[in-house]
C-alpha cells in the first residue's frame, strides 16, 4: 500500500509535486492502481478540498495529464480530518471519507507490512 499524507495548501510547490506523484502512481499502475493508493488529508492540506472543479496542481508545460485529487482517486481512497476540517471551516462535500478516528486508522496503515509512506 502506498501512503500519502498531505499537509499543504493547494497553492503549495510540494502539493503540485504530490498530486504529480500521485497521477504517476494511478497512471502506471492501471485501473487497479487506486487500490493501492491512500491519501491523508491533515492541517492545511484539508484545503485542497475546496473548489475542485477549477484546480489542477498537477498539470505541466507540455502535457495533457492533468488531474484533480478527486478525479485521480475515489472518495474511499481520500481520508481527511475531522479536526482539521472543522477547526478550518471545510466540509468534505463528498468528495472525502472523514472518519472519527483518523489518526488511528492513518498508523494502522503506515504499519501494514511493505507500506509506502510519502509526506508531504
Amino acid at each position: 500500500m502506498r501512503i500519502i499524507l498531505l499537509t499543504k495548501t493547494p497553492q503549495s510547490e510540494r502539493t503540485r509535486l504530490c498530486l504529480r506523484l500521485l497521477a504517476r502512481l494511478v497512471g502506471s499502475a492501471g485501473s487497479i492502481g487506486s487500490a493501492d493508493v491512500v491519501v491523508y488529508l491533515a492541517g492545511d492540506g484539508v484545503y485542497n478540498l475546496i473548489g475542485q472543479d477549477g484546480l489542477d496542481c498537477t498539470i505541466q508545460a507540455g502535457s495533457q495529464q492533468g488531474k484533480t485529487l478527486p478525479a485521480l482517486l475515489p472518495r474511499e481512497r481520500i481520508i481527511a480530518c475531522r479536526e482539521d476540517l472543522l477547526a478550518r471551516g471545510v466540509s468534505a462535500d463528498g468528495n472525502a471519507t472523514v472518519p472519527a478516528n483518523f489518526y488511528e486508522l492513518l498508523v494502522i496503515d503506515m504499519m501494514k507490512e511493505g507500506s509506502r509512506i510519502y509526506t508531504f
